[in-house]
């Protein structure tokens, strides 16, 4: 689903959501997005995008339940493509009935906040953008409701290429060069807010991730086997808590395999009030999948995963709160 695009090496984050029900969707518009137009009631019925783009295929498309019901409403976003472009995206997914859903979102502008439209409850999600620009979107979507939404983005400014001005269409002619630029980039972190924030910073590589485990199947705490430039090795901090009665070893091969990016999910802790970790955690090799360690979740508990796009994790950044409460990656991009 969506309509085909000119951007290469578009960057993705999200979705958020679940990602068992529901099919697929994605939206890259050829040109800027200029309305939104929001089905919301107890969640986010559906959600309606139109580019101001005559070359799209279709400049408006459809994700959702295209039923209005007599508790929704419809909400249109108008955006001055002229000198208003997407900052954010946030909201928060819980449970409907017997559906796991996109219960509400808001979109910040350089210019305003719309929303939340939906019911504000649940479990909270945010991505704002720091030198990157929304182009478009994607997620999951049912026969009643929105399940999962996420964004597709392409670096606003990179160092190597002349100084980026958003002019309310993004330059496609500037996108494949952005694609190929080689650079380190800052992903997530995803999970739980508040906590100590940590950073390992950028390495040649990762040898080895040693994962934190124990009764509350959440992960407790990660530690990481960093190559450095020059081929020495380097041992981070146990980020997260001490408590783990296991650990567990992803040795990943010292020749050719790398780390791609990492999955999972997170949520509450039960027994501790409400308190946010992550739960889950896989990591995507050039080679293989390892894991998941901890609890696949399901209902009430998010998913993340890191950009597809190609390239190599060569460091990691998140928070701890007593245990691993969040995590994100440094990417190199081929």
């Amino acid at each position: 689903m969506g309509s085909t695009s000119d951007f290469e090496g578009l960057i993705t984050h999200g979705p958020w959501g679940t990602f068992f029900q529901g099919e697929e969707w994605a939206y890259k518009p050829k040109g800027s997005i200029e309305k939104i137009i929001v089905q919301h009631g107890e969640a986010v019925d559906s959600i309606t995008f139109q580019s101001n783009s005559s070359e799209d295929e279709s400049q408006g498309r459809f994700f959702g339940d295209n039923v209005l019901r007599t508790t929704s409403e419809v909400t249109t976003i108008s955006i001055d493509c002229s000198n208003e472009y997407l900052m954010s995206i946030s909201g928060t997914v819980g449970r409907v009935k017997a559906y796991d859903v996109v219960k509400s979102i808001c979109f910040k502008t350089n210019l305003n906040v719309y929303g939340p439209y939906g019911i504000d409850e649940g479990t909270a999600f945010s991505y704002e953008v720091k030198d990157e620009v929304i182009v478009g979107f994607h997620g999951r979507a049912g026969n009643y409701y929105l399940i999962a939404i996420g964004v597709y983005v392409i670096p606003k400014s990179p160092a190597s290429l002349p100084t980026f001005t958003y002019e309310g269409k993004i330059k496609n002619e500037l996108c494949s060069r952005m694609s190929r630029v080689v650079m380190p980039r800052d992903v997530g972190p995803w999970g739980a807010g508040g906590g100590k924030a940590w950073d390992d910073g950028v390495f040649s590589t990762i040898k080895q991730v040693h994962v934190h485990v124990g009764e509350l199947n959440v992960i407790y705490a990660l530690q990481f086997e960093y190559q450095k430039r020059d081929g020495k090795s380097i041992l981070s901090q146990i980020h997260g808590g001490t408590d783990g009665l296991e650990i567990k070893r992803v040795n990943l091969d010292k020749h050719d395999e790398f780390i791609t990016g990492i999955s999972g999910f997170y949520g509450p802790v039960k027994g501790y009030n409400g308190l946010e970790t992550i739960a889950s955690i896989s990591f995507h090799t050039n080679k293989m999948i390892h894991g998941p360690f901890g609890e696949e979740r399901g209902a009430g508990y998010v998913y993340f995963c890191s950009t597809p796009y190609p390239g190599k994790v060569v460091g990691f950044h998140g928070r701890n709160n007593g245990f691993l409460g969040a995590i994100g990656v440094h990417m190199e991009y081929f």
